[in-house]
């Protein structure tokens, strides 16, 4: 059972060792470690069900070998299930692939085989920076200047879980990254707060990305992402599907939102992968957010904006807040090498049911040269509020009644870059023989060109960006250690030109 899935087998846990790590997140901060002490030693299995976001080797394996056609999966949505992908890796043959797909692939054969070994798996680590830093995206530049994170995974049965705690300077602390999780036939059913990642692109993704904290949530999905054996379904390819429901924070203007997110994605032919996804931001303190009121919500229904029972179609406005849209990826072997294309459209706002008026745009390209994946990026959240029939801008992720936008923490869910913005983005990244990771991406952003924009990127003025980072990741048996940095050039309006530096480190460490 424990192969199929991909996790790794070994003792399960007492029931009495799993009310301990819940009772963990009841008790008062200076009685935590001593607590977590105990937790390391009392639970026994390990399993790791998914590949994550915050996994950039991991990450760019996955994409290496769906590229160049090794392996059929539906991987365009974050984090992807390990069932499935599993069986296929450990029927390659790798002496038979080219050598960047055989480098991969390895890699990967060789982090399940060694986890089937173990008995247990926690990790500590610890991030450093020498300030915030304003974009949070596909690479590992994090929110903050100092984090200590300590992560344990139990593995029981059909049961998965992890407990992830985070200690930030000042004195915050946080359990982003924990969740408990519970698989059935085909699907599993999940408690937590996950960072997830949707869409093909590398820097930044519209609806679903890392730049914010990641959102509370309990979420419905598939335990694989390839083909389903299913004659109904077949025609599909492989596919993947994930429904959830989450609580925003209170610190907000208004509290305690919920949001709604939904996502399907498919390869129905060989080299195609498509992405449907679907949020929407609804409920909150003296809004309506019962049970029937969020079928309202999923079903487009109305309400009157001035409150009155019945009105005009001018004032009539669906519940919630929307956003919803498709993306696409196209791979092509040319010159012996894959060639990728795809893009996404994300919409804010629609006329009906299905005619979306406010999109924002992204598209990119990318391929192998030399041994190293080289990819170009666009994008473009300077979106017209094409709904009220003016060109105003300010309107993408921003709502009249939900006045914090769709924002978590003050961060942007979708775009790295936020709204009213443009980005170009040239990057590059390798993986080495030795398990070693490197990537370097050049970024062009004009942000909040008409000004006014909530923003926290940027408030009330505009400004050109050039930005140059990167990091490398490299691992000493049990350690990994990865460092990197940033230099940013901006002008902001008519102003004198400035130039910020940014230095970062992580250093993690495996208790086997």
């Amino acid at each position: 059972m424990c192969l199929k899935v991909g996790y790794i087998r070994g003792q399960c846990p007492r029931r009495k060792d799993i009310l301990l790590g819940i009772m963990l997140l009841k008790v008062r901060q200076r009685h935590f470690y001593c607590f977590y002490i105990c937790l390391f030693w009392s639970i026994k299995g390990w399993c790791s069900p998914w590949i994550g976001t915050l996994e950039p080797q991991l990450h760019q394996d996955l994409q290496v070998l769906v590229e160049w056609g090794v392996i059929d999966a539906s991987v365009s949505s974050y984090p992807v299930p390990w069932k499935g992908i599993a069986k296929q890796l450990e029927k390659l043959q790798v002496h038979t692939l080219p050598s960047i797909p055989a480098i991969s692939a390895q890699r990967l054969k060789h982090y399940l085989q060694t986890h089937k070994k173990q008995k247990g798996h926690s990790v500590i680590s610890l991030y450093g920076a020498k300030d915030d830093s304003r974009f949070v995206g596909g690479e590992s530049v994090q929110a903050g200047k100092v984090k200590l994170n300590v992560i344990k995974e139990f593995y029981a049965g059909r049961w998965a879980g992890q407990i992830s705690t985070n200690y930030e300077r000042g004195g915050g602390s946080h359990f982003d990254q924990s969740f408990l999780a519970y698989q059935f036939g085909d699907w599993n059913l999940r408690v937590g707060s996950l960072n997830q990642w949707w869409g093909p692109a590398q820097s930044s993704s519209l609806i679903m990305s890392n730049n914010a904290r990641p959102v509370p949530s309990i979420s419905f999905s598939r335990s694989q992402a390839i083909r389903s054996e299913n004659k109904w379904l077949r025609y599909l390819g492989p596919w993947f599907l994930t429904v959830q429901i989450g609580q925003l924070e209170s610190q907000r203007a208004m509290p305690d939102k919920k949001l709604w997110m939904t996502r399907f994605n498919f390869s129905p032919i060989s080299g195609l992968e498509l992405g449907l996804s679907w949020s929407a931001i609804w409920g909150g303190k003296e809004q309506p957010h019962s049970i029937s009121d969020w079928l309202r919500v999923v079903t487009f229904q109305t309400q009157c904006a001035n409150g009155a029972a019945t009105c005009e179609d001018t004032l009539d406005s669906k519940l919630g807040n929307h956003l919803a849209g498709l993306d696409f990826k196209y791979s092509v072997m040319l010159f012996n090498r894959p060639f990728n294309i795809y893009g996404q459209r994300i919409g804010e706002d629609a006329v009906d049911y299905y005619r979306v008026t406010d999109n924002a745009n992204l598209i990119g390209l990318s391929t192998y040269l030399w041994g190293h994946k080289v990819f170009i990026e666009s994008s473009d959240t300077n979106v017209a509020c094409s709904h009220v029939g003016t060109n105003e801008k300010k309107c993408y992720y921003e709502y009249e009644i939900y006045q914090s936008g769709y924002r978590r923490y003050g961060r942007a869910i979708g775009s790295s870059f936020d709204s009213d913005s443009k980005m170009f983005t040239l990057g590059i990244n390798k993986n080495y023989h030795n398990g070693d990771f490197f990537e370097l991406v050049l970024n062009r952003l004009i942000l909040n060109k008409y000004e006014g924009t909530p923003s926290p990127i940027l408030s009330d003025m505009s400004e050109e960006v050039i930005r140059l980072s990167g990091f490398y990741q490299a691992a000493y048996g049990n350690w990994l250690v990865k460092f990197g940095a940033s230099i940013e050039h901006g002008k902001v309006d008519d102003a004198d030109s400035k130039t910020d530096k940014l230095v970062f480190s992580e250093i993690k460490y495996r208790l086997n």
